[in-house]
């Protein structure tokens, strides 16, 4: 993750968003932390869609 982070075009962003299930201390070290403002935040989530048929 530090390396992705170092990249020249990953500079200047905003935010980052990640999702993990139990690697919070791995990412805690590259500077991640909790949400700020979760009641904000929501998600739309389709956890089957890569097993689906895809159309065309």
């Amino acid at each position: 993750m530090a390396c992705v982070a170092a990249h020249p075009r990953m500079q200047g962003l905003r935010r980052w968003m990640l999702g993990t299930k139990d690697a919070h201390t791995l990412y805690e070290k590259t500077g991640f932390g909790p949400v700020a403002n979760p009641d904000r935040w929501m998600e739309k989530a389709d956890p089957g869609i890569y097993r689906r048929p895809r159309d065309g």
